[in-house]
């Protein structure tokens, strides 16, 4: 079944992605779509790996998943769904002093969330992405996730439940979040089949270790605390279950026996076969991290990219002008890649007589190929795919530039060449009059010691000091250069950084490869600065978009591949790529559906 899904998988999403639209460049989508699929954060830092394969804390020794379900339901506690307002919006970083928010395992989470936010993924999109890794990893079903989430910059109401709290408050509150009675039952049953209830949080419900008080005492929600299944159904059922909420002898503490009991049992019959609980969860896990503020305005589903365009760029690097770019291909788990398989990436000059490949193209082949760990999501793991990178470079004459490029993927079995080029369009390099050279920038550390009032300890805060380089065409004389810096992934969740530097002239430099250079520097505190780079030249905006500053100054040297000249331009290819599209597509109209249901039920 996971190969027969895996298969379906690779065919379907290339409908899937056709269907959704998606156009190359889309920057929010495809930082979306790497979290999702890849786990990680375009500098490579990884989210998901905090939590997958359904990790248990080191330290506490708790459920990371079920901290992170349980951290974005209480964010969503907050909506008032005829109001309209509070949601999954990080408010809940301004809300951890609530009652209803007690624990260490909220302080946690938000401290595993906390480097991962940037310009085009949204705190609250981060807490939304962690709830779909914690269900996914654990064994739950794949939650569609959608981006585009707004954070509030301050707390809202304390409206979470609390175990203390009467079956009436916890059907008015669930009433005012947009839930009914039954779907009050089915999201407590579908967020404790992780977890346990911990005796530092709850020392009235779970009485510490007498002997050993420092190492905490758990009492888990059923019988397989890191798997998410329908055991707290069943357990409950058959009254085998463990669940401290339930078997309490404290009455006014048993929160979980009077809602799951609340309609007769009748929801908790209906969650008794896996397929209904994973079904029921999947819908209304969905429903939860969708819940937001009125007037939020979601992307469409993010949907696997199958042949993505990535780390997209002129730079210079040892005195050369060179041009990166990479794609990124499916590949089914625990196979190998096609060892005869070539993958050339062909261009157009910019200037000159052969301008847009008027007569000619140039290609190369990739300079790298990179299998990705299968493991760096649990999303991609569970539809049993991982991902195989082909990084191209390639040396450029800035005379004559670089217009656009696309790719051909030869397996070399007989079949035609696969031809990625964004739909017969190519993919365009919108303008060589302003880049990025990290290679040429550098950042600087300082830390500034804080001393607490009354002779308190010393804490010390760290930030960075970021030198940014660009170039600019030697040629050019442009009346304004300079950089947005972006970051808001601040420890604690304060303020977001956004500043506005301008960049001088390098005094002392000489151009290099075609450009002169600009710098200028900017002090930060936060843990993932951006920077958009910015020229106005004859009235006219250049921009490059998000620009990483996690390796200023030590970008890796990739040794430029050849280049060749060839009769190849972008009609032909793509002509000759497209004959076997329509039988293509109806294979996949065909498949889509069945994959859908094989995904839920596997």
């Amino acid at each position: 079944m996971p190969q027969l899904c895996s298969s379906l998988f690779l065919i379907t999403s290339l409908l899937f992605s056709s269907v959704l639209g998606y156009q190359w460049p889309d920057p929010q989508y495809e930082q979306l779509e790497q979290f999702l699929y890849e786990g990680r954060r375009a500098d490579g830092s990884n989210l998901a790996s905090l939590v997958h394969p359904c990790r248990k804390r080191e330290g506490t020794l708790s459920s990371i998943g079920a901290e992170w379900l349980r951290f974005a339901f209480h964010d969503m506690s907050t909506h008032d769904s005829t109001a309209g307002t509070g949601g999954l919006d990080a408010s809940i970083t301004y809300e951890l002093n609530y009652t209803g928010n007690f624990g260490q395992g909220f302080i946690n989470t938000q401290t595993d969330f906390e480097s991962f936010p940037n310009k085009y993924v949204s705190r609250s999109d981060i807490i939304a992405l962690g709830a779909v890794f914690a269900v996914s990893s654990c064994g739950g079903p794949i939650i569609p996730f959608r981006g585009g989430r707004v954070d509030a910059l301050a707390a809202g109401p304390a409206t979470q439940p609390e175990p203390q709290q009467t079956l009436q408050q916890h059907r008015q509150l669930f009433t005012q979040m947009g839930f009914s009675q039954s779907e009050m039952i089915q999201l407590v049953a579908c967020g404790h089949t992780l977890g346990s209830v911990r005796s530092p949080d709850f020392p009235n419900l779970v009485p510490p270790n007498a002997s050993d008080p420092n190492t905490p005492v758990f009492a888990d929600f059923d019988s397989t605390m890191t798997k998410f299944d329908n055991n707290v159904v069943t357990e409950y059922l058959d009254g085998t279950t463990q669940n401290p909420l339930v078997v309490t002898s404290n009455a006014t503490l048993q929160s979980d026996l009077r809602v799951f009991s609340s309609d007769g049992n009748a929801t908790m019959k209906g969650l008794s076969t896996s397929g209904s609980f994973m079904s029921s969860c999947q819908g209304l896990l969905q429903r939860m991290i969708d819940t937001v503020p009125h007037g939020v305005s979601f992307t469409e589903e993010i949907q696997l990219i199958p042949a993505k365009i990535l780390d997209v760029g002129l730079s210079i690097q040892q005195n050369q002008l060179l041009f990166k770019a990479s794609l990124r291909l499916v590949q089914p788990t625990n196979t190998t890649a096609n060892s005869k398989r070539v993958v050339t990436m062909f261009w157009c000059d910019r200037y000159g007589n052969n301008a847009f490949c008027g007569h000619s193209s140039k290609f190369s082949l990739a300079a790298q190929t990179t299998q990705v760990d299968p493991n760096s999501s649990p999303v991609s793991y569970t539809m049993g795919i991982s991902f195989i990178r082909y990084d191209f470079v390639v040396p450029i004459n800035s005379t004559v530039s670089i217009s656009k490029f696309w790719f051909q993927v030869d397996e070399k079995n007989g079949s035609n060449p696969t031809v990625y080029d964004n739909s017969g369009a190519g993919y365009s390099v919108n303008q060589d009059q302003v880049i990025y050279t990290p290679a040429l920038g550098t950042t600087t550390y300082s830390t500034t010691p804080v001393r607490r009032g009354g002779g308190g300890p010393v804490n010390v805060t760290y930030s960075k000091t970021y030198y940014v380089v660009a170039g600019v065409r030697q040629e050019l004389n442009p009346s304004n250069v300079y950089m947005n810096a972006y970051d808001s992934a601040i420890k604690g969740y304060t303020s977001v950084f956004n500043q506005t530097v301008q960049l001088s002239p390098q005094n002392g430099s000489s151009p290099v490869a075609g450009y002169k250079f600009y710098t200028g520097s900017v002090t930060d505190g936060g843990l993932q600065l951006t920077v958009d780079v910015h020229a106005e030249i004859d009235g006219q905006q250049y921009l490059v978009d998000f620009l990483q500053t996690s390796n200023l100054g030590s970008v890796p040297y990739i040794t430029p591949t050849n280049v060749t000249e060839s009769s190849t331009t972008i009609s032909s290819t793509h002509n000759a790529a497209s004959a076997s599209l329509p039988s293509l597509a109806t294979t996949l109209v065909s498949l889509g559906a069945a994959l859908a249901m094989l995904l839920v039920l596997s």
